[in-house]
């Protein structure tokens, strides 16, 4: 028997990504739910045959109560339409609510007073309206924008309530969204709260007049949520720019500002921090167009995150204007815009020891050298392709740490592993939720930042009779050289691999799991993590012995690299519990996996002729910017958890 659970939490807040795959998804679920609510026997529809007359009446059900499909009948205005099919906002003199339409007649527009029936549903945050009949009375009376602040915003309390925010726009992009073109504005509020303000009816003339500028805006306040009907994030709809009011111009020159050192962002102030761009200089050390680059000013480095592509060469002289950030570490400047203000100057990387990058003094752990261009040595564990990189496991001394480079048929290189190296690139650490500095990572700017100081050993058994019959003392530097090949091997093996199955080990899997899991956080992207356990594997050692379960252990680690790619990472996380990180792999590849995995178990008892039927529980989390920053330990507990709820439900019904 072989089960999986699936992790169907992948929701990226539109606030920060502007990519909500989740909020499509979640209207199709509405949509469903008002067409089974609609199709449902009058007397479902009418259990509480109370009518309700006021929208506070309907936002103070429960869910289960307006999933009720308690009658609904509403006077008041059309604030403003959603943009999703015909659906819109309503509000009367007691509050606002999400309208959902089954049809589009007769067509509606913001500012009319309407008579609205309808029925009760739970929606998928906040109680809403489904609507059976809507008759246009005449031109309504818009409700009185009150200006909220962030504070007064948080955790949804104004989910569809008209309203108005006060901040700066950082971007202004024109995107598809719901089959129409729609002008998204990330507004900066302050206090870390950015908030999307998507603008139905706008015009293209007007747009440069948007970014930089403090704005406050009228609208319908929207919230992102999850599928456990949690607060995610905040997001306002807007009619058309109308509603935008400039209250002071973006800067006729944004480089015009005083400039800051890298070193002085974010640091404590005691006065009142408005909401400003801020500008810094410095030489630039890299450069990944369309997602940014690294400048350092003398040893402060700081990363840039631009959506700007203009080419630039390495060791250019930049000034950058944008708005700071916390990092993963150190600080950032987001939507930030640069030009070129002096000719390139390489500079040259600052020789450092691995174990200097990750520091401890007095129990607190600090990476004094983020973000700047350093060079180490060390030697070359493992090579991992990717289609669009290379990823470089080194070891120098006790720390392990690993390296990237963007890949390309021009500067692709073959290295041997084992091979003693010089790795120059930017510094770019890791941290824990705490946001304590617990790894790093080397990012590399072409293969020439790669150089080989010393060769992997050559040196093989099939030498060995011909190096005896020359020189015995040649045969006594041979032995003192395997002895030592020999310690390496052991020490590579018991620190990073199972000595029962050749798969990584708990910790060679959280080593390479946890660097995946920052790159995919950086680039927002993102990996299937599967948490995979051996059914009734105590009874199979209790009945068959100890040998016979490390073969089912050795049997399970075989199918699972016959079932998997050679880049994807498989280890055995202790007894009989395994882990794998399908890297690059689409979502809609989790099938074929389950398939291949069910395939492989059926024929292994099939062709066994075990006494026992080999049978795995697997747990499947998507890992994305969704999950927010937690370590790779915190997401093999979630899909540890999913993994054994469907265990649970398994013993439950007996299968």
């Amino acid at each position: 028997m072989f089960k999986v659970v699936r992790d169907t939490r992948k929701v990226r807040a539109e606030a920060m990504t502007g990519k909500n795959r989740f909020e499509f998804c979640c209207l199709q679920a509405i949509v469903i739910v008002t067409l089974a609510v609609a199709a449902a026997p009058k007397t479902l529809q009418c259990q509480n045959s109370h009518e309700l007359t006021t929208v506070r009446e309907v936002r103070a059900l429960t869910p289960d109560q307006a999933s009720e499909a308690r009658p609904v009948h509403l006077k008041g205005v059309v604030t403003v339409l959603s943009g999703w099919k015909t659906s819109f906002f309503f509000q009367d003199a007691t509050s606002g609510i999400s309208v959902n339409r089954l049809s589009d007649s007769p067509p509606l527009q913001p500012g009319q007073k309407v008579e609205l029936r309808g029925v009760t549903g739970p929606g998928m945050f906040a109680p809403l309206v489904i609507e059976h009949s809507v008759s246009i009375l005449g031109p309504g009376k818009m409700p009185r924008a009150r200006l909220f602040d962030t504070g007064q915003l948080a955790g949804g309390k104004q989910d569809s309530q008209w309203l108005a925010i006060k901040g700066i726009v950082r971007s202004a992009v024109v995107k598809p969204a719901w089959g129409r073109s729609v002008l998204f504005l990330e507004v900066d509020m302050g206090g870390g709260t950015l908030v999307t303000a998507r603008v139905h009816d706008f015009s293209q003339a007007d747009l440069h007049l948007l970014p930089g500028a403090t704005v406050t805006i009228q609208g319908v306040c929207g919230t992102v949520f999850n599928d456990k009907r949690q607060f995610v994030g905040l997001r306002l709809f807007v009619s058309n720019l109308d509603q935008v009011k400039i209250e002071k111009p973006a800067p006729a020159d944004p480089f015009g500002i005083p400039v800051r050192s890298l070193g002085s962002l974010l640091q404590f102030n005691s006065g009142e921090g408005a909401i400003s761009q801020i500008k810094v200089r410095g030489v630039v050390t890299y450069f990944d167009p369309g997602q940014g680059l690294y400048i350092q000013d003398g040893q402060q480095g700081l990363f840039i995150q631009t959506g700007q592509v203009t080419p630039v060469a390495l060791g250019s002289q930049l000034e950058v204007v944008g708005y700071p950030a916390s990092g993963r570490y150190s600080p950032k400047l987001e939507d930030a815009v640069f030009r070129v203000v002096g000719p390139p100057t390489l500079l040259a990387p600052l020789p450092r020891a691995a174990s200097d990058m990750i520091l401890t003094n007095d129990g607190f752990s600090s990476a004094p050298y983020d973000s700047v261009l350093v060079q180490l040595k060390g030697r070359l564990i493992e090579e991992f392709p990717r289609a669009n990189e290379d990823l470089l496991l080194f070891q120098a001394g006790t720390s392990v740490f690993t390296a990237r480079l963007a890949r390309t048929e021009q500067n692709h290189r073959a290295l041997t592993k084992g091979s003693f190296l010089s790795i120059s690139g930017v510094c770019a650490a890791n941290t824990d939720e705490a946001h304590e500095a617990r790894s790093f990572e080397i990012l590399l700017r072409s293969p020439a930042d790669l150089v080989v100081v010393e060769r992997a050993p050559w040196w093989t058994a099939s030498h060995a009779a011909w190096v005896v019959a020359l020189l015995v003392i040649v045969v006594l530097a041979m032995t003192v050289w395997i002895a030592f090949v020999q310690r390496q091997a052991a020490l590579h093996t018991l620190t990073l691999t199972d000595p029962l199955t050749g798969i990584y080990n708990r910790r060679g899997f959280l080593l390479l799991a946890e660097q995946q899991w920052q790159l995919a956080l950086h680039r927002h992207t993102g990996f299937l993590l599967f948490y995979i356990d051996v059914d009734e594997f105590k009874k199979i050692n209790d009945a068959l012995g100890h040998k016979e379960g490390d073969l089912a252990l050795q049997t399970v680690a075989e199918l699972l690299r016959e079932c998997f790619r050679k880049t994807d990472i498989i280890g055995r996380l202790g007894g009989d519990e395994f882990a794998v990180t399908a890297i690059d792999a689409p979502e809609n590849s989790r099938t074929v996996l389950e398939q291949r995995l069910a395939k492989t178990v059926q024929q292994i008892n099939e062709k066994s002729g075990r006494p026992y039927h080999l049978s795995l529980s697997v747990g499947i989390l998507i890992c994305d910017s969704s999950l927010g920053v937690l370590p790779i330990e915190d997401l093999l507990g979630r899909a540890d958890a999913l993994m054994y709820e469907q265990k649970r439900n398994r013993q439950m019904h007996g299968i």
